[in-house]
């Protein structure tokens, strides 16, 4: 425990103060879409570095965990689709929320993208040519493709802290404290980005905490398909997808807040506390793997 927690303080003050050299000392603001968009991909990379940094100093090897194993399994086609039927759900769930209805929304699409202002008019001109369900629909399959591609190969960054190192420090550990050890890291971890307005850019400060309670229940989800199928690949790829297409759910829906829309608001909550219920299941009644109950160590030497 004493390593998960040494190198959870660390990744948090080296990624926390490289944050402030880049927003303070090279001026990346928020009125800088493009910067704070380039900066928070490097930002990724920022635990794989502690981890490997850790790892030279008390002279370990790369993978010795076992789980750097891109032996591909059946976990790793549900891990990569399960974000889009997680997301689908979102939507539906959102639009039962007060004040929520499901709608095209092509401006927040815009925003998201951070299109020039002198390129809207051409951009919704050129959306409203487009059937909605159309660009959902090309949206999600780019999303998927992302998600196993370019954004698996950012995420690597993350989770080689997140879902290989720590999980190592954390052997001993039994997996429901485990998972919510590295999701409160995880989401406090994000805190500047979100204070700088990602995800939640009308309550950022609330948002903090809605981050960590996002993580906590993606991390448990992220965790027992590590376990399931002992690579921490699989993980990079959920992350990847979750990442290319949960933004899909702001397209659809018109109203709310950043409290209840889309996968970081109440709406995503009640979809993965529902997955981890059917993931409960199944650990349990169907594959009897029974990893829920085990330490880290024993899911990982079953």
């Amino acid at each position: 425990m004493k390593k998960a927690i040494r190198f959870s303080i660390i990744v948090c003050l080296f990624s926390w103060a490289m944050f402030a050299v880049a927003h303070w000392g090279f001026g990346m603001g928020a009125d800088t879409p493009v910067g704070f968009m380039l900066f928070s991909t490097v930002y990724m990379f920022f635990p794989l570095i502690t981890a490997l940094v850790l790892q030279a100093i008390d002279k370990e090897k790369f993978n010795h965990t076992g789980l750097v194993n891109f032996k591909i399994k059946w976990s790793w086609l549900v891990a990569w689709l399960l974000p889009l039927v997680m997301t689908l759900a979102c939507i539906c769930v959102n639009g039962l929320m007060p004040g929520v209805s499901l709608q095209y929304n092509a401006e927040q699409l815009i925003n998201q993208y951070h299109v020039p202002e002198e390129q809207q008019e051409l951009v919704r001109a050129q959306l409203g040519q487009m059937p909605a369900y159309l660009m959902i629909i090309l949206t999600l399959v780019s999303g998927l493709m992302a998600g196993i591609s370019v954004n698996a190969l950012a995420a690597f960054g993350e989770e080689y802290g997140w879902r290989n190192y720590l999980v190592g420090a954390l052997r001993e550990v039994k997996f429901w404290k485990a998972a919510l050890f590295i999701g409160v890291v995880w989401g406090i971890w994000h805190f500047p980005l979100i204070l700088m307005g990602h995800n939640y850019p009308n309550e950022p400060r609330w948002g903090v905490l809605l981050m960590v309670v996002m993580c906590i229940l993606l991390g448990v989800i992220e965790l027992y398909f590590v376990l399931k199928s002992k690579s921490m690949v699989v993980a990079a790829i959920m992350h990847g997808t979750y990442n290319a297409v949960a933004g899909v759910v702001i397209y659809c829906t018109l109203g709310g807040n950043d409290f209840v829309n889309g996968m970081p608001g109440l709406s995503g909550f009640i979809v993965m506390a529902v997955a981890i219920l059917f993931i409960w299941i199944y650990d349990k009644y169907v594959s009897k793997d029974l990893l829920l109950a085990k330490t880290i160590g024993e899911a990982l030497e079953r």
